[in-house]
């Protein structure tokens, strides 16, 4: 139930692979181009992840105005592989590469992790990633943490930065949380399509017994375990502590309503038929003293992305924006 657009900009930890022709290359950083092959590659190997969490369909779906997903994703790759192509270069010039025995363990649990899965692994070699390409890749993405890493060590962050960005900031610093439990009888296929109009009825007169059941004082975990269809029911319908702009709207606006304890009416999303109930709820302001240590981070992040962006202006790229829009996959 989590927003497609969060899920996309968390997505990206991947780095480049350079070629030496120019006739398919999606972009270039300084001298070094980043080819069409790899593009490719790492587009389909990301679709594996994407639709075994969102279904073949969510490619279409609209993420802004007359934007789909599939045009934000591939927009996010090529974004992405330029910057760490651009850090990747500069940790080269710091020396803050790995050494032969960081990239050998590295390479050895990446295949320990991939004979885990038979059928992933399969996955993968058909799209032509192989031990060479996961070296290379290994190779730079160990070279971007060293960078960060050294980064992190050479910059300082006073107590007046830190009191400054908390003033600025406290709502951030106010809790806004509740914890709840649900039941979900689904109007939707595996792949997030709609079910036939008979079903989508018998789903909503078995949420309406459901829901019978539960105002009538019946235990809500007991209920859950029997009737919900989310993964959630085995553990009675606990959905955990969550914030807002983490459900899906119809969820997040019925559940910060409720008062600890309640039980909703009915509430229809995307997915179906809800019944929550609401168990507990935060709205406190945290102290400085508390908040300082995410401050702290905040703020580490914030001269990252600016360092990042000054290497970035420093090194020229280019992306091939023509020949991106004609890859499909």
């Amino acid at each position: 139930m989590k927003k497609l657009l969060t899920f996309l900009m968390s997505l990206i930890v991947v780095v480049s692979m350079v070629g030496c022709s120019s006739s398919n290359t999606v972009a270039t950083v300084g001298d070094t181009e980043i080819t069409k092959d790899y593009y490719e590659k790492l587009l389909k190997a990301n679709k594996l992840d994407v639709e075994a969490q969102y279904g073949k369909d969510v490619w279409t779906q609209e993420v802004e105005k007359g934007v789909t997903f599939k045009d934000k994703f591939k927009e996010s790759i090529i974004q992405q592989l330029v910057e760490n192509q651009v850090v990747y270069d500069q940790a080269k010039k710091d020396k803050l590469t790995p050494t032969d025995k960081e990239i050998k363990e590295a390479v050895a649990a990446m295949k320990k992790n991939m004979e885990s899965n038979k059928e992933y692994k399969k996955q993968l070699t058909d799209i032509g990633i192989d031990e060479e390409f996961l070296k290379t890749q290994i190779t730079e993405n160990l070279a971007l943490q060293k960078f960060q890493e050294d980064f992190s060590k050479k910059t300082k962050i006073s107590d007046e930065e830190i009191k400054k960005y908390y003033d600025t900031h406290k709502d951030e610093f106010k809790k806004d949380e509740v914890k709840a439990s649900h039941i979900l009888l689904k109007t939707v296929d595996d792949n997030n399509k709609p079910l036939p109009k008979e079903k989508i009825e018998k789903a909503k007169k078995k949420a309406e017994e459901a829901l019978k059941k539960v105002k009538a004082g019946e235990d809500f975990a007991k209920v859950a375990k029997e009737y919900s269809q989310d993964s959630s029911a085995q553990s009675g319908g606990d959905l955990g502590t969550f914030g807002r702009g983490q459900m899906v709207a119809e969820f997040e606006k019925a559940a910060f309503s409720m008062k600890v304890g309640d039980i909703s009416d009915l509430v229809k999303t995307q997915y179906g038929y809800h019944i929550i109930k609401l168990t507990d709820k935060d709205n406190e302001q945290t102290s400085l003293e508390d908040a300082k240590e995410t401050i702290k981070a905040n703020l580490m992040k914030e001269k990252y992305i600016q360092k990042v962006d000054e290497l970035k202006k420093a090194e020229k790229s280019k992306i091939n924006e023509e020949l991106i829009k004609k890859i499909n996959f």
